[in-house]
């Protein structure tokens, strides 16, 4: 699979190929049901394979959410590691400028999806759009299909157990702490790759070290609360005991939600003890197991620390190291 990052000078090596296109933040079960598509459509008529994408999200380029944080499910490298448990020849992943924004949706399906990309046959979500307002829709792409002799298919919206599966779903359960809903949409676990910093090493002192993650501003972080999970660095994979949270504990506040600092996520991994600043690992997020609790000494907080743990190793039942998709 090659990553292409502009078209500009981009010649491709194929001759046709089977195209989708969308901002894929999660990569979802829908997504993933147009994917299969791409893949059976390439197999029967030997097209190459190419999902064309953006980033950063057109959200926060285009000034969509309020403010500039918790707009994305994931970063930049936590996309390009999701696309490789496809069978793709390629993955366009443009850089999303006001620019690109304005142009015309026959300009963009005329020079970047025809001439650029050579589509024999492009495959959209039911609720894509492309081009300046967002006016490239399944409408328009079957209205030019004859003109200039691609085909189109529509892929309607995917449920699952009775909910619709969708980007915007996954988020509001991730913001609710309901991560066990959210990997049920996203077919595999909610995850965070990041460096790991210094921290105020409190939890070192108590017995239980942990990672301190460097999170960008524009990734989305489970709300406040203690999770089970398990962690990835290098080739291994550890339990993990996850804490997302403002670190109320010895403060005369009592409701964590109020404090008026920035979220810290903390990963204590189980049975590990290697250094960790400056490395990047993989967070997996499986169960929310409890809300933060403001505690009166460091004896208490270490004593629910014990119970967390039992807690985690109990319920800790992943059987191997891969991220599986649906």
């Amino acid at each position: 699979m090659i990553i292409v990052h502009e078209l500009e000078h981009f010649k491709a090596t194929w001759d046709s190929c089977v195209l989708t296109l969308g901002a894929f933040d999660g990569l979802h079960r829908g997504h993933q049901v147009l994917l299969k598509q791409i893949q059976k459509r390439s197999h029967r008529k030997k097209h190459a394979r190419v999902l064309l994408s953006y980033y950063p999200h057109p959200d926060f380029v285009l000034g969509k959410r309020k403010g500039k944080s918790q707009v994305e499910l994931f970063s930049y490298d936590e996309k390009l590691s999701l696309f490789q448990n496809f069978d793709l020849d390629a993955v366009c992943l443009l850089r999303f400028t006001p620019a690109l924004a304005k142009i015309s949706a026959m300009r963009y399906l005329k020079e970047v999806l025809l001439e650029k990309l050579h589509a024999a046959h492009i495959i959209i979500g039911h609720d894509q759009g492309f081009g300046k307002g967002r006016k490239g829709n399944y409408q328009l792409l079957k209205k030019m299909s004859s003109r200039y002799n691609y085909q189109v298919k529509k892929i309607e919206a995917v449920k699952y157990r009775r909910e619709i599966v969708s980007s915007t779903n996954i988020r509001k359960h991730i913001l609710n702490g309901d991560i066990e809903r959210a990997n049920t949409l996203l077919g595999y676990h909610f995850f965070i790759r990041a460096m790991v910093k210094r921290g105020e090493q409190r939890g070192r002192d108590l017995g239980f070290p942990t990672a301190n993650l460097e999170i960008p501003a524009s990734k989305i972080i489970p709300d406040i609360g203690v999770y089970l999970g398990y962690a990835n660095w290098g080739d291994e994979y550890y339990v993990a005991m996850i804490s997302v949270g403002s670190k109320p504990s010895f403060r005369s506040s009592t409701n964590t939600k109020k404090i008026a600092e920035e979220i810290i996520v903390e990963a204590h991994l189980l049975k590990f003890n290697k250094q960790l600043y400056g490395q990047t690992i993989t967070v997996f997020f499986t169960k929310h197991i409890r809300d933060q609790i403001k505690f009166a000494s460091p004896d208490e907080l270490k004593k629910q620390l014990e119970q967390d743990k039992k807690l985690t190793l109990k319920l800790s039942n992943y059987t191997d190291n891969k991220l599986k998709l649906a």
